[in-house]
């Protein structure tokens, strides 16, 4: 049988365009915070699955032999097969994919163990009744904790919690909703496994798993700014930066050049030029010519295939040009900055 989940892994294969390995997916479904990995999710469009797949070797290697065998996968050349395109088609397959939160999958992770644990622990409490935490999590238990001891008025708060997730799953939608809903761990009921939902929807428990996980990351982006609920987010991030890059990135704004910068880190200068992308991949505005002569902005943009993000290509026809600075134009043209 055919699993939406197995068309998101294809579509992922698909969007590597060959140009990657299979090592190059396997630190992206995990979620490896380097830099070579960060920028092949953010090039190939991955950063929505970025983590969201973690598995062992071992796993990852049968999922492949898996595809290979179904005639779905040209393992040679890391490329999809006819019949695996097929299977990486469907619009319900690219919808998922889009919705599933990779790039905010700390904070949609760390919203919903402080969430749902709460809930539990505060019908539990309502109802006098004893109960195991549903979320194994030291930090987000001593955050409910310390919640519940502040002075509020909860049984309102809950109303509205309620009511504000109901308008924002209204707007998120089936089966993502459904999949959310039925997580949810109460006094008397105990949230559903994966598998449960799985028998509910009839689809398989991992495909189950990532309907939760796009409906949970679509309730937090259509809930108001202004929502009650935006609390279980307290001093919770949405930037995609690493931290050793922000660190970096404010030393720039505060005047000093990238030499200066990287003797105060005291890291090498591939490490600083990593940072240096990542501020190219993720701030709106960026000083590219400060890097980058413009005539050559202008040349590494005319000399791109616009269906391939390879740098080599590019790199053995500009002999004055490093793969740093072809890097940073490709992050800006992928951002949809021209300069041609």
């Amino acid at each position: 049988m055919v699993h939406l989940a197995d068309g998101i892994l294809l579509l992922a294969i698909k969007r590597l365009n060959g140009e990657r390995s299979e090592r190059s997916l396997f630190h992206v479904l995990n979620g490896k915070r380097s830099a070579t990995t960060l920028q092949d999710a953010f090039f190939y469009e991955l950063e929505s699955i970025f983590g969201q797949f973690p598995q062992a070797t071992y796993s990852y290697e049968s999922m492949l032999k898996g595809f290979e065998k179904r005639g779905w996968l040209d393992r040679k050349q890391f490329k999809l097969t006819k019949a695996g395109e097929m299977i990486s088609s469907p619009e319900a397959v690219e919808r998922l994919f889009n919705r599933l939160g990779g790039e905010r999958r700390d904070y949609n992770a760390t919203t919903w163990k402080r969430l749902s644990l709460f809930v539990q622990t505060f019908m539990s409490k309502e109802h006098a009744r004893t109960f195991y935490p549903v979320q194994a999590d030291r930090p987000a238990e001593q955050w409910v904790k310390q919640l519940l001891q502040l002075d509020r008025d909860w049984k309102a708060l809950m109303r509205t919690f309620h009511q504000e997730i109901e308008q924002a799953l209204d707007h998120v939608g089936d089966p993502y909703a459904t999949a959310v809903v039925y997580r949810f761990t109460g006094a008397f009921e105990t949230g559903l496994t994966y598998e449960q939902i799985a028998s509910l929807l009839d689809v398989d428990a991992e495909t189950a798993r990532l309907y939760f996980l796009a409906g949970w990351n679509e309730l937090l982006k259509v809930l108001p700014e202004d929502a009650k609920i935006r609390g279980f987010t307290y001093g919770l991030s949405t930037d995609r930066m690493t931290y050793s890059a922000r660190e970096s990135y404010d030393l720039f704004l505060k005047g000093y050049i990238f030499d200066q910068v990287q003797a105060r880190r005291r890291l090498r200068t591939s490490t600083i030029e990593d940072h240096v992308v990542e501020m190219a991949m993720y701030l709106a505005v960026f000083p590219l010519e400060q890097f980058v002569p413009m005539q050559d902005i202008v040349a590494i943009e005319k000399l791109r295939d616009p269906v391939s993000w390879a740098l080599k290509p590019v790199f053995e026809e500009m002999s004055n040009v490093s793969y740093f600075q072809i890097r940073l134009v490709f992050a800006r043209l992928k951002r949809g900055e021209t300069f041609v």
